[in-house]
């Protein structure tokens, strides 16, 4: 176990590394739940793998854990609001109006540059965390700038010309 002081600096030399912004979400009856990351990879391309994590004391994991199908919604420069929503307790719900529920049962967020739809392929327990393994069934992606996550701030990704 580390101490709170290391636990702080190992913290602070993970965030020197520049990510994405996502969103993954799952259905909960008529709403869907919502959980900001950005501990999102590629694992496989073939066949077409993705991995997230999953903090074990998540007040999301009662949704997520036992979820057969998720999103991941990759975020846009303009959806940091959205990012923010999603990564505090208690407002992480959506209304079926800020959906795209084309899919029955997996619902995806408009407006983001890109969104993989995906099976639950494995949970691997991993310290604090679940890694959670998708097999992307579907996708679509849009142009714009992406959202980024450096040393504790936003940031944009952007287009290549």
């Amino acid at each position: 176990m580390m101490d709170a002081e290391t636990r702080q600096a190992y913290r602070a030399a993970l965030g020197g590394f520049a990510t994405g912004v996502a969103i993954i979400t799952v259905a909960d009856g008529d709403q869907a739940v919502g959980l900001t990351v950005n501990s999102f990879t590629s694992v496989s391309l073939d066949p077409p793998l993705v991995l997230w994590c999953l903090g074990e004391a998540s007040d999301r994991g009662v949704y997520f854990r036992p979820a057969p199908h998720f999103v991941v919604n990759i975020l846009g420069q303009d959806q940091q609001a959205l990012a923010d929503r999603c990564a505090k307790r208690g407002q992480y719900r959506f209304e079926s109006s800020e959906l795209d529920l084309a899919r029955v049962g997996r619902p995806a967020l408009h407006g983001c540059v890109a969104r993989l739809w995906c099976d639950t392929h494995d949970q691997v327990a991993m310290g604090d965390h679940v890694a959670i393994i998708g097999r992307v069934r579907a996708f679509d992606s849009r142009p714009g700038d992406g959202l980024t996550y450096f040393r504790g701030r936003y940031g944009t990704a952007p287009t290549p010309d």
